[in-house]
């Protein structure tokens, strides 16, 4: 609704129609809820949303910082895809206006959230809304949107290919955009200069009381599977154990394959409209990998354990699949499961709004149950310990015992009480469980 200054006072907000006093960083979020809407919208500038009057003036050379701080906005990575061409600053209006047209063959995201309108308000979609914006969007827009960046060498992915004697060539790995003449998105995430990256971090005990060692990896995608793939190995330690008959059976702490295929899953079908890392977490009792964006293509969890699959990144996974990187579009997931079909513990998938986790068990970790039992009984009769006494039952080195106690703390099982010297530990309020 375009308004006249005559016009005062001006009609009540609603869903295309925005009033804000102040410039501030906020209108990006009113910016991208206008995108997502079913028509063009307006957002007024120097105008009291209560009073519904125009309350402040903005000089020509005010305008005009706010019309350049708005290109910036539409052309940077704030948003994604890019709203050029549908974001308008008029600059000669009174009142001063921002145009917004609305794009329904696309969602728009504000660095990886996406908002809507509701009512007058712009709010954070549900994931349920998200599911359907995302599946309209074609999943490979990311991967044939040109690069920002041009200046790309492929000497890690070159080595690759020639492993393998595959002919490298580029134009048949969709490293060009729609004119042939600019790399893509799939040429950069293939490149050295990949600025995505994986980061790795150790925790000692269950909890992220205490680092152990960490890495972060950047680069072509082959080469942060690879030495995610490496790190990861270093940190799963083979246990053996002599049965019955005298024979001895080594058991590594995750399978080898269900850590591959959750990585390569992790790099593969991540969300790269978001610039947030692919976060590894290894602890005592569980390997955590943890993705961007939600599932792909509107998938929920249940979808997608029962086989149902949609590729995000198809220019990615066809040169893995062309590497053996992937052995079988679709079937990851399910290997992962498999191969902890002869175990009780089983691995967990998580699907949210913001991210997709998987938690692979640990096959080698023993939870103390009997410590725990100790601890409880010492409570049970003393109504408390303290720290010494846990280190004095378990064993434990005063740098261990803390983790130990955090991870009780942080599951319910044990609660401080006191302060400095006065600490000391009582039952807490859930019973510990063997998980």
């Amino acid at each position: 609704m375009i308004l006249n200054i005559k016009d005062q006072p001006f009609p009540n907000e609603n869903e295309y129609l925005e009033y804000k006093e102040q410039f501030t960083e906020k209108i990006k979020k009113e910016i991208a809820a206008f995108l997502n809407g079913e028509q063009t919208a307006y957002i007024y500038l120097g105008v009291n949303d209560k009073s519904k009057t125009l309350t402040k003036e903005f000089s020509s050379s005010q305008r005009h910082e706010i019309e350049e701080t708005i290109s910036n906005w539409i052309k940077g990575t704030n948003f994604y895809p890019s709203p050029v061409g549908l974001v308008k600053v008029h600059t000669q209006a009174d009142p001063f206006y921002i145009e917004v047209k609305a794009n329904q063959d696309q969602a728009y995201a504000l660095d990886d959230r996406f908002y809507i309108r509701n009512n007058s308000e712009s709010v954070p979609a549900s994931p349920d809304r998200v599911q359907k914006m995302l599946a309209k969007r074609k999943l490979d827009q990311f991967d044939k949107s040109q690069s920002e960046q041009q200046d790309l060498t492929f000497n890690y992915l070159k080595e690759l290919f020639k492993k393998q004697n595959i002919n490298f060539k580029p134009k048949a790995l969709g490293f060009y955009s729609v004119n042939n003449q600019t790399f893509s998105n799939t040429a950069f995430l293939m490149s050295d200069q990949n600025n995505y990256q994986v980061k790795i971090a150790v925790f000692k005990g269950v909890t992220v009381t205490q680092f152990k060692d960490r890495k972060e990896i950047s680069g072509s995608i082959p080469k942060q599977i690879d030495e995610s793939l490496s790190f990861i190995n270093l940190n799963n330690p083979l246990s053996s154990k002599i049965s019955g008959q005298g024979q001895r059976a080594d058991q590594k702490s995750y399978p080898t394959i269900a850590i591959r295929e959750a990585v390569v899953n992790a790099l593969a079908h991540r969300s790269y409209f978001s610039k947030s890392p692919v976060q590894i977490e290894i602890y005592d009792d569980r390997l955590a990998i943890m993705s961007p964006g939600p599932l792909p293509g509107g998938l929920n969890k249940e979808a997608v354990l029962s086989g149902v699959t949609r590729i995000r990144n198809y220019g990615i996974t066809q040169i893995l699949y062309r590497l053996k990187y992937i052995e079988n579009y679709g079937t990851g997931l399910r290997r992962i499961i498999d191969s902890y079909r002869d175990y009780k513990k089983k691995p967990q998938l998580t699907a949210k709004e913001d991210f997709v986790k998987i938690e692979l068990p640990n096959l080698n970790y023993q939870p103390q149950i009997n410590l725990i039992t100790q601890i409880t009984s010492l409570i049970e009769k003393r109504g408390s310990v303290t720290r010494k006494d846990i280190q004095t039952i378990s064993g434990y080195g005063s740098s261990k015992s803390k983790d130990y106690i955090a991870h009780l703390i942080e599951q319910g099982t044990l609660k401080r009480i006191g302060k400095a010297r006065n600490t000391a530990y009582v039952l807490g309020n859930k019973t510990f469980k063997n998980n």
